[in-house]
């Protein structure tokens, strides 16, 4: 009796414990799935923040160079930004950087150039007027976004000599002052074409894109070294004149076309006519037009092709034409090749001919056609609305036999 009370007790227990686990399951609530962070896109994972990022630096760098950078002087010597570029500026930059030179923002200055001394800049834009800035995403450095931009510049310049003239090194700060009382007339100035290089920091601030540098690509430490006008490893000349660009571009073809011309015309100079030409070129400049104009070596499309006036001997120096000792006549120029010169300028026209020259020597055997190579250094000027050929320089022809071992070399 006591073993079946005791195995009642056991059960009951048992049926209570297993009724009261089956309920506590069975009205247990699950716990809510949480969500996974928000994954925070960088311009390294999204293209649309690498978007508002490369908008941001042409906003920055179009508010940079639509003013003289004359006008930053003092923002360079006392490294204080410009107020008009805080707002693009990182908080940390400004709060660490201002008034000191090494500030790390660098703003436009004057720099030299193939001769020349850059004293004002304009950005290049495209035939919607949008502003020609290439920028690219290099990678991370620590928590800031590296780009690489370039900037297609117009550059106003003066010749080395002339910005001597009116420019003068500061002692203190070596920056470049204007010399007091003096003033560059319009007519001294030229204009070219550059590309500047800068590797820009980019961070994130309150959900925005903000500049902890900008920096010109290859730059020297400390800034009397970096203002030095010779520091110029960040830009490069760039051609004057862009096909993409319809006026420039019809320029172009203005140019050359004149230049093919002049030296077709010059095929009409046999042997003989060039004996006869020496004595005429050697009398003086009435002579010397008289005697194209009578060979029909004169003109290109009706209007006259070459600039004389008494530096006519040194521009075209008898020796410069095509037809050389031994030569009897040019049949053909084959193989022509109008290249812009690197330093073409708004005020200098200058341009590298090259060409095939089939012609007959005085010396071979009767109708044997021989082929020489010519490199020409020519100039072109405006006069009275008119353009013409300015000078023309042989730098060197040779017979085409493979290799350059009967070159002439003209140059002096």
């Amino acid at each position: 009796m006591r073993k079946n009370l005791k195995l009642l007790v056991i059960m009951t227990l048992v049926t209570v414990m297993v009724t009261s686990t089956g309920c506590s399951a069975l009205f247990k609530k699950n716990k809510p799935v949480q969500d996974p962070p928000k994954k925070v896109e960088t311009p390294d994972t999204s293209v649309e923040e690498d978007n508002k990022v490369l908008e941001m630096l042409s906003k920055y760098f179009e508010e940079v160079y639509n003013e003289p950078f004359e006008n930053y002087y003092q923002n360079v010597v006392t490294g204080n930004v410009p107020d008009k570029l805080k707002t693009f500026i990182a908080k940390r930059t400004l709060d660490e950087g201002t008034g000191n030179p090494e500030i790390g923002i660098h703003l436009p200055r004057v720099v030299e150039i193939n001769g020349l001394s850059i004293v004002g800049y304009e950005i290049i834009k495209d035939s919607s007027n949008k502003a020609i800035i290439d920028s690219g995403f290099i990678g991370k450095t620590g928590e800031n976004f590296l780009y690489f931009v370039k900037l297609n510049l117009r550059a106003k310049a003066l010749e080395n000599t002339l910005f001597d003239q009116f420019y003068v090194r500061n002692p203190e700060n070596k920056m470049y002052d204007k010399i007091a009382g003096t003033a560059p007339t319009d007519d001294l100035y030229e204009f070219i074409k550059t590309q500047a290089k800068f590797d820009v920091e980019v961070t994130q601030q309150d959900g925005q894109y903000k500049i902890v540098t900008v920096k010109e690509a290859n730059y020297k430490p400390e800034l009397k070294n970096r203002i030095f006008k010779l520091n110029n490893e960040f830009l490069t000349r760039k051609p004057y004149l862009d096909e993409n660009n319809d006026a420039e571009k019809k320029v172009l073809e203005t140019e050359t076309a004149l230049i093919e011309g002049f030296f077709n015309n010059l095929t009409k100079l046999d042997k003989e006519r060039m004996i006869l030409f020496k004595s005429k070129w050697e009398t003086g400049p009435a002579e010397f037009i008289n005697f194209l104009e009578l060979t029909e070596a004169f003109k290109v499309n009706e209007k006259d092709a070459m600039f004389i006036d008494q530096n006519y001997k040194k521009n075209f120096n008898y020796d410069a034409f095509p037809l050389q000792i031994n030569m009897e006549k040019i049949n053909s120029l084959n193989n022509m090749k109008i290249v812009e010169h690197p330093g073409y300028t708004s005020k200098k026209k200058w341009y590298m001919v090259s060409f095939d020259a089939s012609l007959l020597q005085s010396n071979g055997m009767v109708g044997e056609e021989q082929t020489y190579y010519y490199d020409y250094f020519v100039t072109l000027k405006y006069a009275n609305d008119t353009l013409y050929v300015e000078s023309m320089k042989l730098n060197e022809y040779y017979k085409r036999t493979g290799t350059k071992s009967d070159a002439k070399d003209t140059k002096k």
